[in-house]
C-alpha cells in the first residue's frame, strides 16, 4: 500500500483499503484492520474520493465489534447508521444494502429481530435484479431468520 501512495498512485486507492481491511478482518488482526480504516478514512477525505467512503464505515463498524469492548455495539451502530446515510446520499443501493445487513445482525442480537426486518426490507425491496448476487442472496436468508421470531410469535 505505501508504494502506492509514495509513487503518487491515489486514484481509487480506497478500493485497496477496502479489501486490505477486509483481509486483515479474516485474519483476525483487528487492530491492523483499525488502523487500515482510519488511513482509508482520512485519504477518502483528502482525496474527495467517495465511492467507498460507506464502505469503510461499515467495515470500520465490524472491526469494532471484533475488537470487543464495553462500547463496541454502541460504536458499530453509529459506524453503521453512518454507513447507511452515506451509501443513502450517495444512491449506492448496493453498499446501502451490505450495512443495512451488518444493523440488521446487530439488532438481532440484541432481541430487536422487527426493526432489522423492517431496515433490511425497506433497502431490499429497491432491488428488481441480481438476485443470484452473494449480497442479495445473504440479505434474502437474513429476512427470513428475521421474519422467523415474528411467525413463531403469532402461531
Amino acid at each position: 500500500m505505501d508504494g502506492h501512495l509514495h509513487s503518487g498512485y491515489q486514484i481509487g486507492i480506497t478500493t485497496l483499503y477496502v479489501l486490505l481491511c477486509e483481509a486483515l478482518l479474516v485474519q483476525g488482526r483487528v487492530a491492523d484492520a483499525i488502523a487500515v480504516l482510519a488511513a482509508g478514512l482520512k485519504i477518502a477525505t483528502r482525496n474527495d474520493e467517495r465511492i467507498f467512503e460507506a464502505e469503510l464505515y461499515r467495515l470500520k463498524g465490524r472491526a469494532m465489534l471484533a475488537g470487543g469492548g464495553p462500547d463496541a455495539c454502541a460504536q458499530a451502530q453509529s459506524l453503521y447508521g453512518e454507513a447507511l446515510a452515506t451509501a443513502r446520499r450517495q444512491n449506492a443501493r448496493s453498499l446501502e444494502l451490505r450495512a443495512a445487513c451488518d444493523l440488521a445482525r446487530l439488532w438481532r442480537g440484541e432481541g430487536r429481530h422487527a426493526e432489522g426486518r423492517d431496515l433490511l426490507l425497506q433497502v431490499y425491496s429497491w432491488f428488481i435484479e441480481g438476485f443470484d448476487t452473494a449480497d442479495l442472496k445473504q440479505a434474502k436468508a437474513l429476512l427470513d431468520e428475521l421474519t422467523e421470531p415474528a411467525i413463531a410469535a403469532k402461531g
